[in-house]
């Protein structure tokens, strides 16, 4: 049982921990040199986000990072030692733990599933209040604006639902522009119409293409996966916890002697 848990939780861990000392090396990274980090990812970012983005978002995303990855890290490792060791304490706390991120992810899809009207449109506005943050400083560019520019590059789109949403930022109607770069086409990173942000059309722009309904349709086009990769985590972390617990509450145990307290 021991070595079927063993497995079964290497398998459950090895992303985990991958994933987490990932997150940690980056966050660690990016607080100890942040210049090496930016100048590799400028190689591979044509948009070159990083070196606009300001410092301290950089800063509060690398904490991110440093406390996910940990976090992710320590879970892992608690199963496997409380395995290794016959640990009921260790093995109790890694089953609570999965079993919390578990209850988490059904919550999730739980909202999802009930996504109505309402719900589409307390979105919609709340990303429509985002915009008056859009290009704070020209010169400087903020979080909202990196994130937007990042959302409109990859998905081709424009605003929230068109380029109009953009009217609600107060320094973004002090510029001669109609719409930001990220709507217009591109080739190679460079504008196929230098025209473009101040006279966009449908042949040089996506400024009609709202991106509420360029992320929806992603999301639904690829929602067979989606939901194929959620069954499996679901499947696997049920198998985890089962193990974890019936290790830690009857396997290590007396089999006259059960009670739900898994650590005494």
């Amino acid at each position: 049982m021991k070595i079927i848990f063993l497995y079964q939780n290497g398998l459950h861990c090895i992303v985990c921990k991958i994933a987490g000392g990932a997150a940690l090396a980056v966050g660690i990274w990016l607080i100890v040199d942040i210049s090496t980090f930016t100048n590799l990812i400028s190689k591979i970012d044509e948009s070159d986000v990083l070196t606009k983005t300001d410092p301290d978002v950089i800063k509060t995303i690398s904490y991110i990072l440093i406390i996910v990855g940990a976090l992710t890290f320590i879970v892992s490792f608690l199963g496997y030692c409380g395995a290794m060791f016959e640990s009921r304490c260790l093995l109790c706390i890694y089953g609570i733990l999965i079993l919390v991120v578990l209850i988490l992810e059904c919550t999730v899809v739980g909202l999802s599933f009930s996504w109505n009207s309402e719900t589409e449109q307390g979105v919609r506005t709340l990303l429509k209040a985002t915009m008056k943050y859009y290009a704070t400083n020209e010169d400087k560019t903020e979080a909202v604006t990196v994130a937007w520019d990042g959302i409109m590059n990859q998905m081709k789109c424009c605003g929230v639902d068109n380029y109009t949403d953009f009217s609600q930022s107060p320094n973004w109607s002090m510029i001669e522009k109609k719409v930001p770069e990220a709507c217009c086409n591109k080739i190679n990173g460079i504008l196929q119409d230098s025209n473009c942000p101040t006279n966009p059309s449908l042949s040089n722009s996506y400024y009609m293409q709202g991106c509420y309904n360029a992320i929806i349709n992603s999301i639904q086009e690829n929602a067979a996966i989606a939901i194929g990769v959620a069954v499996v985590l679901v499947f696997v972390e049920l198998i985890v916890i089962i193990l974890a617990l019936y290790l830690a509450c009857c396997y290590w145990r007396p089999q006259h002697v059960l009670t739900c307290w898994c650590c005494c």
